[in-house]
């Protein structure tokens, strides 16, 4: 479930294609099942309800219509509202302007010395984390709002626990890093974020982002990155600032951390794949020798 609103739409077909895929968000699951019938599959209300009761009788072991009824008809009210929709975001953009904002930031230890941090570079991994939830989030608030002008300008961040563990997981920091003692502390010296109340933090580096997008020059568009995997964002971060241990897989493509300089595969599956194809080239190979003899 952790991605799945980056990729609404391919999501919900799964879901409906193949039933459940977490017993623990069974209800979100089935509102997105329920827009998936109503916006993809243009169902009306009414057969939006025949179609969900038989899904359900379908992917709910022992289902009993009187214990889901109301889970039922929340996903459908949902789906039925005046602007739900479900989307794919193919790819998150990154300008040079934005790159060199970031990378350009001097963090410093305290704010009684001018010492840089030694959690300078992590603290930037985070910033260029939290910028592309912001960029996901106007992508999808744009897509979904029903107002034409509506401009999203997103300044928040907001998480328990679990939302800052994610976080971290999303930046790919080191284990040993605290999220919240060391980085966002850090950061907070800086004045880059604001700790708020509740897990809520302000995103002070996006208003100074903002300014720098209103001012830029119309042709100022160099694109720097394109993340297009949405489970590894920090490791984009990493190889824009050339770190070696960081490739794309040659088979699938992936964004991954080489074990050795030598590793080309991401997994061991991608390696068999290109194994095999080996394999059978050199069995076609051997063939054709064969009948030219």
């Amino acid at each position: 479930m952790m991605d799945y609103k980056y990729t609404e739409l391919d999501y919900a077909k799964k879901i409906y294609e193949n039933g459940f895929q977490s017993e623990q968000h069974k209800p979100t699951e089935l509102r997105l099942v329920a827009t998936y019938m109503r916006r993809i599959l243009d169902y009306k209300p009414k057969k939006l309800r025949e179609e969900m009761y038989q899904w359900c009788e379908i992917h709910i072991p022992d289902y009993k219509r009187e214990l889901y009824y109301k889970m039922i008809n929340s996903a459908i009210n949902k789906a039925c509202k005046k602007g739900s929709m479900l989307i794919n975001i193919d790819q998150i953009l990154f300008y040079q302007y934005e790159m060199d904002y970031i990378n350009n930031l001097f963090i410093k230890e305290d704010a009684d010395t001018q010492k840089e941090s030694v959690y300078s570079y992590a603290c930037k991994k985070l910033l260029f984390t939290l910028l592309f939830k912001m960029k996901a989030n106007k992508l999808l608030s744009e897509s979904k709002s029903i107002d034409k002008d509506f401009a999203y300008t997103g300044k928040y961040f907001k998480g328990g626990q679990k939302k800052y563990t994610e976080l971290k997981r999303l930046a790919k920091l080191p284990e040993k890093v605290r999220i919240n003692e060391d980085i966002i502390h850090t950061l907070w010296i800086n004045d880059l974020v604001s700790p708020m109340h509740n897990g809520l933090i302000k995103l002070n580096f996006m208003e100074k982002l903002y300014e720098l997008q209103d001012n830029k020059k119309e042709n100022d568009n160099t694109i720097s990155l394109e993340i297009k995997e949405y489970d590894s964002v920090g490791l984009y971060f990493d190889y824009y600032n050339k770190d070696k241990k960081v490739s794309f897989c040659k088979e699938c493509g992936k964004i991954f951390k080489k074990r050795s300089n030598r590793q080309e595969y991401c997994s061991t599956e991608c390696s068999k794949i290109i194994d095999r194809e080996k394999a059978k080239k050199r069995m076609q190979v051997k063939r054709e020798s064969k009948c030219s003899i």
